[in-house]
């Protein structure tokens, strides 16, 4: 069977290209690829793609703009006619050409790449297709591919003292909190900035990028400073590309509670860069700033609202990373209004779907979102074990990982354990906490201070906390865990700390905050406290009447640790059974023996005898003092 005709060297081009195309190959890019290599009208490669299924060469599938060789060995004798030097130059145009569709597949980008980089001899044009391969496959999800193709950019071009393909190379991989990897960027840009005579547009994507991978590596006075000079850098030069790369160094560097004011400005300007140049990465990533700005605010339906935004740039952007950061958006805000099932299974879609690309960010949002489930709901048996804990060489997870194992064992009522555990990092005068986790870290660490006894630590972190009233305890940019208003942090170092008018003011505000912005499951645990502070106080009925009127909200929530605690303040301090409490509320309402045995559907001789218990264990003398009672009790 004959493959093409000597006097057709457009089919002969559209042949070699479909055949390296693959086995299925796309009719765009191959009339694309052949135009660029003749230099013709792309509807001359189409018009040979009508004359090869007309030679019987080529099927077409109508409809899909997709065809094939319609015979295998046809496909295998023009594979065997393109020289190597011929298929690397295939396969680099034939990637050129997929890459430029918005929606391209990185994954098949990446793969002709690969191929053209196998089949390319000269050192200098291998490296740079190396360092384009680094970047398709780090799109497409391909981590391990990504970063052995960098680092043999980094080794071609040192070899070769290419230095703009060093700067190209040291720019082509982002952070991704894996200490080695981001080390290496960290490195290599600096080694690049070292050289003479770079472009003021070069020195700032290499400036911007090495302030990412700072403040990945922990380097925050480093990443702080650099970031605002790169912004600076990047606003005199007015190129769109690289104030994105600076505004997103300066974000790392601002994600704490003390940032947030610039952290809404910064994604207000990712936003409307976004939305001008209509590059929907770019609005998502203003979006994913906005939200965690929210989230410090405690606008739970500001960001119901801007994860609904975040949905539209995500289905324009597409791949792992979009997804990824849309399902944890997505959980972390059914987390927050106690959907606690859907939160869970919406957390472990994103750490599945981060997981099958090798993403090293998986397992820390797949413990922080447990840590948060788990105390609510109960904690997770998985949590317990030292191994979930072991977050490799990552200096940002160091401190935070043993104390949120100690937090987990104080919820499960293993103090001893917690206790050494905290013992382990020292004064808290000395830790060293990223900006993200200011307020996480003092917050889940008074609560272990707390139950193992280290008071004066608890007074310290209550310090902390102080000057944050107003803001809500965020666990890390991206929000993987909310713990609700610096105040419900606050109440409970007061507690413990036994300062119950301060506790129960500042319980009784987290309480009111969290009915407020819609976060039931929070509410809960505001009220529990505060029950069990009035409580120890020496108010048990107040705190039996509060935990009463509780506990089933926690029952409808699902919060097993936290019914019981207050199943047990409610039957504690409580001279009234539930049925006695009942029928007091019922003569406080002013009804009558014979209105109350109507209501309850009992005997009149019954009501009176419930109503004779109620003023003998209340040693009231009648229904008036009754009324009286029960509505102090509903005050509290």
């Amino acid at each position: 069977m004959t493959t093409a005709g000597a006097d057709d060297p457009v089919m002969d081009r559209l042949l070699d290209v479909a055949a390296a195309c693959g086995p299925r190959f796309r009719l765009d890019v191959v009339a694309e690829v052949v135009a660029d290599l003749l230099g013709t009208d792309q509807r001359e490669g189409l018009a040979a793609v009508d004359r090869a299924v007309r030679a019987g060469l080529v099927v077409v599938a109508p409809g899909t703009g997709e065809a094939w060789f319609a015979d295998e060995r046809a496909h295998r004798a023009v594979e065997e006619r393109i020289t190597v030097s011929g298929r690397a130059d295939l396969h680099r145009r034939i990637a050129a050409a997929l890459g430029s569709d918005p929606d391209a597949d990185h994954g098949e980008v990446a793969r002709h790449l690969a191929a053209a980089v196998a089949a390319t001899v000269d050192p200098e044009e291998r490296a740079r297709l190396q360092v384009r391969l680094a970047s398709a496959a780090l799109r497409g999800g391909d981590l391990a591919t990504a970063r052995a193709a960098a680092r043999a950019g980094i080794a071609a071009a040192r070899r070769t003292s290419a230095t703009d393909l060093l700067a190209e190379a040291a720019t082509t991989l982002w952070p991704v909190g894996e200490a080695t990897w981001d080390g290496d960027l960290h490195q290599w840009c600096t080694e690049a900035l070292a050289v003479p005579g770079l472009s003021q547009e070069t020195r700032v994507r290499l400036l911007a990028r090495r302030t990412q991978a700072a403040a990945y590596c922990g380097r925050w006075a480093e990443a702080l400073a650099a970031s605002a000079d790169c912004v600076r850098r990047a606003e005199a030069l007015g190129q769109v590309d690289l104030l994105v790369e600076a505004l997103t160094a300066r974000q790392l560097a601002t994600s704490g509670p003390d940032d947030v004011e610039e952290l809404g400005r910064l994604a207000d300007r990712m936003i409307d860069l976004g939305e001008s140049t209509g590059r929907a990465e770019v609005e998502m990533w203003g979006r994913l700033w906005r939200i965690d700005a929210l989230w410090f605010g405690g606008d739970v339906a500001g960001v119901a609202a801007e994860t609904s935004r975040l949905a539209s740039c995500v289905g324009r952007v597409g791949g792992p990373y979009a997804e990824w950061h849309l399902l944890l958006a997505r959980a972390s805000l059914a987390a927050a209004r106690a959907e606690y099932d859907a939160a869970e299974r919406l957390a472990e879609e994103a750490v599945t779907h981060f997981e099958g690309i090798g993403h090293p960010a998986a397992h820390g949002a797949a413990v922080s979102m447990g840590l948060w489930l788990g105390h609510y709901r109960g904690p997770s048996d998985v949590l317990l074990e030292p191994e979930a804990w072991d977050f490799g060489p990552d200096v940002r997870w160091a401190l935070f990982a043993v104390l949120a194992r100690a937090f987990v064992l104080v919820d499960s009522g293993r103090v001893d354990e917690a206790a050494a555990l905290y013992q382990r990092c020292g004064a808290p005068q000395q830790w060293e906490v990223p900006p993200m986790a200011r307020l996480l870290v003092p917050a889940l660490s008074a609560r272990v201070a707390a139950a193992v006894g280290a008071t004066d630590d608890v007074r310290w972190l209550r310090d902390r906390l102080e000057p944050y009233r107003g803001r809500y305890v965020v666990g890390g940019a991206g929000a993987s865990s909310f713990f609700g208003p610096v105040e419900l942090a606050l109440g409970a170092c007061a507690s413990a700390l036994g300062d119950w008018e301060a506790a129960r003011a500042d319980l009784g505000r987290a309480s009111a905050l969290c009915r407020e912005i819609g976060a039931p499951g929070l509410r809960v645990e505001a009220d529990c406290l505060l029950a069990e502070a009035l409580d120890r106080s020496g108010d048990p009925a107040a705190a039996s009447t509060l935990a009463a009127e509780t506990v089933a909200l926690a029952r409808t929530l699902g919060m097993p640790p936290w019914v019981e605690r207050l199943e047990r303040l409610a039957g504690a301090g409580d001279p009234l059974s539930p049925r006695e409490r009942e029928i007091a509320g019922l003569v406080a309402d002013g009804l009558s023996n014979r209105e109350i045995a109507a209501r309850l559907v009992i005997s009149e001789r019954t009501a009176e005898n419930h109503v004779q218990h109620v003023l003998r264990k209340l040693g009231l003398a009648n229904r008036a003092q009754v009324a009286a009672w029960v509505t102090r009790s509903r005050g509290r």
